[in-house]
């Protein structure tokens, strides 16, 4: 049972936060995914909270049961309040329950706001500035990757920490559900805004006719390129990402058969003069 007379000091919580930051996908397997590295957060707190053997011992091994969610907006965060439950003496079956009931949620968020959309549009942006031969976009890249992780992995760590069994009403709110949506929304304007930039497809096909003008035989000139603009500026661009992204969500194709047939796509239509 855990040992309620103990108190966390913020020396304990900055060694299970580091050990987290530097060690938390250690050890990743398929049978328990990121069971080992929450576990090693765990430890500096668990040799407190538990400290007869017999009892830390079934405290750490019921930590290495399986674990996975998102490591940047989800972990972070039920880390930090499994800390919180510890130093109250809450129970292992507690415990358990807890990170069980918040993987898979805080991962469905993680996900979405950090995978799908803040990693395209920072590695977008980078990957325009490198193309256009700009040294600045990698670095840009690793900036905002390194250093936005870590302000929100060490805000979530010590805000759940502190909001301790309380956590569960705070993220029933609603709030997180609507920066979700909010996120999603913008960021998927955002990636589709970025669509003519990165991907490049135009037309060289023309037609041609003479016609007789005041007397005099001229040759018209239809570009057919000039006439898709018109209609609508980067049609193809957004048409053959329109195609990718119905591939992969509608057809389950994996992203390597995308990526083959619009090589095929490329190479045949540049091949008969289709595409530029």
């Amino acid at each position: 049972m855990t040992d309620k007379s103990v108190k966390i000091e913020k020396a304990d919580l900055m060694k299970s936060f580091w050990r987290f930051i530097l060690a938390f996908q250690f050890g990743w397997n398929y049978e328990r995914m990121q069971s080992v590295g929450y576990c090693f957060a765990m430890l500096p707190i668990l040799k407190k909270t538990h400290p007869d053997p017999d009892d830390f011992k079934e405290a750490f091994i019921a930590n290495l049961n399986f674990f996975n969610t998102n490591p940047v907006v989800g972990a972070p965060l039920i880390l930090g309040a499994h800390i919180a439950l510890e130093e109250a003496g809450a129970s292992i079956d507690t415990t358990e329950g807890f990170k069980v009931g918040l993987m898979g949620p805080m991962a469905g968020i993680g996900d979405t706001v950090v995978w799908a959309l803040y990693n395209s549009i920072i590695f977008s942006i980078g990957s325009i500035m490198a193309l256009s031969g700009n040294v600045f976009g990698p670095i840009l890249v690793i900036l905002l990757v390194f250093f936005p992780y870590m302000a929100v992995r060490y805000w979530q760590f010590m805000w759940a920490y502190e909001q301790g069994a309380n956590l569960l009403s705070s993220l029933g709110s609603g709030a997180f559900a609507k920066i979700t949506e909010f996120a999603t929304i913008v960021g998927l304007i955002v990636v589709g805004g970025f669509a003519p930039s990165i991907v490049s497809l135009s037309t060289p096909i023309q037609f041609s006719k003479e016609i007789e003008i005041g007397g005099e035989v001229v040759t018209q000139v239809v570009e057919i390129q000039a006439q898709l603009d018109a209609i609508m500026p980067y049609l193809l661009p957004m048409l053959i990402t329109f195609l990718a992204y119905w591939l992969l969500k509608k057809k389950n194709w994996n992203p390597i058969q995308v990526i083959y047939l619009l090589i095929a796509i490329g190479f045949i239509g540049g091949a008969v003069g289709i595409f530029a």
